[in-house]
């Protein structure tokens, strides 16, 4: 298969197109909906120290993720293509860039993020229920524990399914997303109406923290923790290319599920802030929220009910990622910057040399244990990649001006200027993060963009000596 039919058969004729519209809302919110929600409550109440800030942060998260969207949605509607970030990057600053950027979500974001998930559900979720400590090594000679056989046994399964066909791999997600939203819906639902109101309305206004005026330090510490609960917001740009009517469906599914992910977290502190108190809740640790929850209910029905929420919260999640991440890998091999063998598409007319390729290296990972390290290389990585593309935006604006535009971003140029303001603020929080923290661990945050201007330079110094365009 040459490579103009590899780009028709996966991003050309209508009738290959088989994400429609709730399967791209579900591929954007699953792939935002995941631990962060019972995890992180707890840490931004404890850096601001203010309701009024707590309630703000989650809310400037949700206006984050929107007015990314907007912008992603313009240029997803524009290049209806797999790819993705890196597709408007090669597009916008060309292929070195975008070459760069490719090889960091890749390996870092997306590798590290199927690795870490992976293992997470069995080391904490499914140990939980269980009652069994899973990351106990299988033998005395084989450093490896069964919640990463297990993990590894989870990724391939969930590439088997998108394997089987994107058709298929949408409608697990359907399935997969529609289940932690009906239950986080009642889980707050209970916990505001027939929790007993553990704490009164009073109690809360008559906090220490009604006050409390938060520092800048701490309310960019908390937007870390908020921003990384949201993330996964644009997901659908990755598999733009075998989305219906991607001109409507792309900008609609990440504006939608933006708009519909806020609501959701919202319920879920209030309930959190009338049945844990802000005290309570600020107080919590490493304990997640929603174990907390249940414990001041006395409920094992809510207890169960968070365990099942979070486990099939994160394989929802996972499910999402394996099968748009994996498109990167294709476009990157359409052009000649990956393994070119990963831009042949399957019987089932999907990607499946790449999918492959990307469950081989997240089980390394896994088994490795080495994904700690990559997850923490791509956090400053992250916010780099990601204001590239949203500016991305600004820049095709003004070098062709005249090109179809299918859709255009809502509140340009204020909105995704906003988005750019706040990712702004969040690469100095991650670089303050990073610098304060101890050597081992700033070192790998800063590795991740070394790397990154690594490949940079790499691939202007490889179009260099081969004479051929970076554009």
């Amino acid at each position: 298969m040459d490579r103009s039919k590899a780009v028709e058969d996966l991003s050309g004729e209508n009738r290959y197109r088989v994400i429609g519209p709730l399967a791209a809302f579900t591929i954007v919110s699953g792939s935002m909906l995941g631990v962060g929600i019972f995890l992180f409550p707890g840490a931004v109440a404890a850096h601001v120290n203010s309701i009024f800030w707590f309630f703000l942060v989650w809310i400037i998260g949700g206006v984050f993720a929107f007015s990314g969207s907007l912008a992603c949605g313009e240029l997803g509607a524009m290049f209806p293509k797999a790819g993705g970030d890196y597709v408007f990057q090669r597009e916008a600053f060309g292929r070195s860039v975008a070459f760069a950027g490719g090889w960091v979500l890749f390996v870092t974001i997306f590798g590290g993020s199927i690795a870490g998930m992976s293992v997470a559900v069995f080391q904490y979720q499914v140990s939980t229920i269980l009652g069994v400590d899973l990351m106990v090594a299988i033998h005395k000679t084989v450093p490896v524990s069964a919640a990463q056989l297990f993990a590894v046994g989870l990724i391939v399964l969930l590439t088997v399914i998108n394997d089987a066909g994107t058709r298929i791999a949408a409608t697990t997600q359907i399935l997969f997303t529609l289940i932690p939203v009906l239950l986080l819906i009642v889980l707050a639902t209970y916990a505001i109406f027939f929790g007993g109101f553990n704490v009164t309305i009073s109690d809360i206004l008559n906090s220490s923290a009604i006050d409390s005026n938060p520092t800048f330090t701490g309310i960019v510490a908390a937007f870390l923790f908020v921003n990384f609960a949201y993330s996964g917001w644009l997901n659908i740009i990755y598999v733009a290319g075998e989305v219906k009517n991607p001109a409507r469906n792309i900008p609609r599914s990440m504006i939608w599920s933006s708009l519909s992910i806020t609501f959701i977290y919202l319920l879920m502190c209030t309930a959190f802030l009338l049945t844990l108190g802000y005290e309570g809740l600020a107080n919590l640790g490493n304990r997640d929220a929603g174990s907390a929850m249940a414990g001041v209910l006395q409920s094992s029905v809510v207890a169960d009910i968070v365990l099942i929420t979070i486990t099939v919260a994160i394989v929802t999640s996972l499910n999402a990622t394996v099968l748009t991440s994996s498109r990167v890998a294709y476009a990157m091999a359409l052009d000649g910057v990956f393994w070119r063998g990963a831009s042949k598409l399957g019987k089932n007319r999907v990607p499946s040399r790449a999918l492959w390729i990307q469950a081989l290296f997240a089980s390394l990972l896994v088994v490795t244990g080495s994904f700690h390290a990559i997850i923490e290389m791509s956090s400053i990585a992250m916010f780099i990649t990601g204001s590239l593309t949203v500016l991305a935006l600004f820049v095709l604006r003004y070098k062709r001006p005249d090109a179809d535009r299918p859709y255009r971003a809502g509140g340009y140029p204020w909105l995704p200027a906003l988005y750019l303001l706040f990712s702004l603020i969040a690469l100095f929080g991650a670089v303050r993060e990073a610098l304060i923290a101890s050597h081992h661990e700033g070192l790998y945050s800063f590795l991740g963009v070394a790397i990154l201007l690594l490949a940079y330079i790499a691939h202007r110094i490889y179009q260099n000596i081969t004479g051929k365009n970076s554009n």
